[in-house]
């Protein structure tokens, strides 16, 4: 049986004023598979990620969605997501006056039409699933950076999505803090849920990721298999980041 594609990426381009970000972007990605996107700042990862979740619009080209093409005409905002897509944020985007399970309960009864008594199981089983089930009444000021993430994870789960957008999510938090929220995201790709994630964890990209996309310059430079990407990269453009990131 052949696996079915979540995403079918070709020739999107995007620019910002005059300022060329994505150049001719082919590239597929298939269910359960977990693609990491790395490169230096400015090459377009984050720009590619939210073009995948009409946040931003490209100029040209085509996405499709498990073979249907996105109507790519009308952007949306980061409160009106799909469903099926569940998008996790470097700044957590959490309601500071919503507790944080109203936090988790916020969009399953507004989109889905849930009860609260629904949305407060679902929000307890998911914050359960991230380990912060104690942190259900309080805010999110009152978290660090690493569960406030765990949050916000929670929340994109309790959608139940077929595939999970990661904007560089452990960028903001302290050294400390990165370590749990990567466990979280392992987690997930360990029960095969669908992620791509663009981070700069290198470790983390070689051992969780079916495949990982160099970007620079706003072209997949390279794409393959992490150990085969990060041993024998075939790009010089690939081999001198690399050299620069794994040698600090």
């Amino acid at each position: 049986m052949a696996t079915e594609m979540v995403y079918q990426i070709k020739h999107v381009q995007k620019a910002f004023g005059d300022k060329p970000v994505l150049k001719d972007i082919n590239a597929t990605v298939a269910q359960n598979q977990v693609i990491a996107l790395i490169g230096p700042s400015g090459s377009g990862k984050s720009t590619l990620l939210r073009c995948l979740n009409q946040l931003e619009l490209p100029d040209s080209g085509e996405i499709d969605y498990f073979g249907k093409k996105l109507d790519l005409s009308q952007s949306r905002s980061k409160d009106d997501q799909t469903p099926a897509v569940g998008m996790v944020f470097q700044s957590y985007n959490l309601f500071e006056n919503l507790t944080v399970l109203e936090n988790v309960c916020l969009a399953p009864m507004r989109v889905k039409g849930l009860s609260e008594d629904e949305a407060n199981q679902l929000a307890e089983h998911y914050l359960d699933r991230v380990g912060l089930a104690e942190q259900a009444k309080s805010y999110p000021q009152q978290l660090s950076g690493g569960q406030a993430q765990r949050v916000a994870i929670a929340r994109a789960l309790a959608m139940k999505p077929k595939v999970m957008l990661f904007d560089e999510p452990t960028s903001a938090l302290d050294p400390e803090m990165v370590a749990e929220v990567l466990t979280v995201i392992k987690e997930l790709a360990e029960e095969d849920m669908t992620m791509v994630i663009v981070t700069h964890e290198m470790n983390f990209a070689r051992k969780v990721a079916d495949e990982v996309w160099f970007m620079d310059e706003g072209v997949i430079q390279e794409k393959g298999e992490p150990e085969a990407l990060f041993t024998q990269p075939q790009n010089p453009k690939t081999a001198s980041f690399l050299n620069k990131v794994l040698s600090v």
